[in-house]
């Protein structure tokens, strides 16, 4: 939901909570990326955020409920995702567009329209959209995706409401940071627990999970009993585990970027195996969703369904 990105997205989430609060939605926003790859999942948690009756502004907090499970598969139909056919958006994707929202709603009154790339319409689309744009309907709502403003038509431009994301670079500084400060803080702790025969288990617990999950993503979620409860068993177990994966994949990290291992230097062939392949900025996300799901255990959520969670949401970056 959209609270993950509270600290992430900080001015954008800012903006948006009290746009939604107050009703004072923007008819459309022109979302500048900055390369984020986090971009697509932070539009739609936007989106479930201004049409799901259970999200957390209402004092609710939205439990995977179907209708922002649908929104998710792709398969709420008050939501339209629109991106280049080949290498640009055409002018009969806008018209059928715009056809499509001139009918009433089935699901929700709001209805809302995504437009990936949108710096690769051509001259057509674009024109058909700013005429879209120029005479905005109530409960429709636009979200444009670029990279690169600069090649958006200047009169699109000045119809949305713009918000920059943080790049990668400056959530990878924070990344690094708070990793740091966990390892620092938490370094003497881990010293005593890798020479301590009595951890050995769950040690080699953690690295085995890793390598199966790297290798087989969602269908190690059949063998989280054997490979994760039964060596993780109590509340305290389960943060010791996922600060075992957090201090694995932090020392992945460090590696890419040139700095020594702290830990995991007895198992080269699971290290060597997720260094090449994974990529810096899915090493980067792992660590988001682990350091969440620690936060959560912390917090007496359920440890079954958050490592359940943990699963999926790692499987699937």
């Amino acid at each position: 939901m959209l609270d993950n990105y509270k600290d992430k997205q900080d001015l954008i989430y800012n903006l948006m909570i009290r746009a939604i609060n107050n009703n004072k939605i923007s008819h459309a926003y022109l979302i500048e990326s900055n390369k984020n790859i986090t971009v697509d999942d932070f539009v739609l948690a936007i989106i479930k955020t201004i049409v799901c009756p259970n999200h957390y502004t209402n004092s609710t907090l939205c439990n995977d409920c179907h209708l922002c499970d649908r929104i998710d598969d792709g398969n709420f139909t008050e939501l339209k995702i629109i991106e280049p056919d080949g290498l640009w958006i055409k002018k009969e994707q806008l018209l059928d567009l715009q056809d499509e929202f001139t009918k009433k709603g089935v699901e929700n009154e709001k209805r809302i329209y995504i437009i990936k790339n949108c710096d690769r319409m051509n001259g057509q689309a674009a024109n058909s959209l700013l005429k879209f744009l120029e005479e905005p309907v109530d409960n429709i709502y636009a979200f444009l995706i670029t990279d690169n403003i600069n090649r958006v038509l200047k009169t699109i431009v000045s119809r949305c409401q713009i918000l920059t994301m943080k790049s990668e670079k400056e959530n990878f500084d924070k990344t690094i940071q708070s990793l740091a400060n966990l390892i620092g803080n938490s370094k003497t702790m881990y010293d005593q627990i890798i020479n301590d025969d009595k951890y050995q288990k769950m040690i080699d617990g953690a690295t085995q999970f890793i390598s199966y999950l790297e290798k087989y993503k969602y269908d190690t979620i059949i063998y989280n009993k054997k490979m994760w409860h039964d060596i993780f068993k109590d509340k305290e177990g389960n943060i010791i585990g996922i600060d075992l994966l957090i201090n694995f994949y932090y020392d992945v990290l460090r590696m890419k970027i040139g700095i020594e291992r702290i830990f995991y230097k007895e198992y080269l062939d699971i290290f060597d195996f997720v260094n090449k392949n994974n990529e810096m900025d899915k090493i980067l996300k792992k660590l988001n969703i682990l350091l969440e799901v620690k936060e959560n255990i912390k917090f007496n959520l359920n440890p079954t369904l958050m490592v359940d969670k943990l699963v999926i949401d790692l499987g699937g970056v």
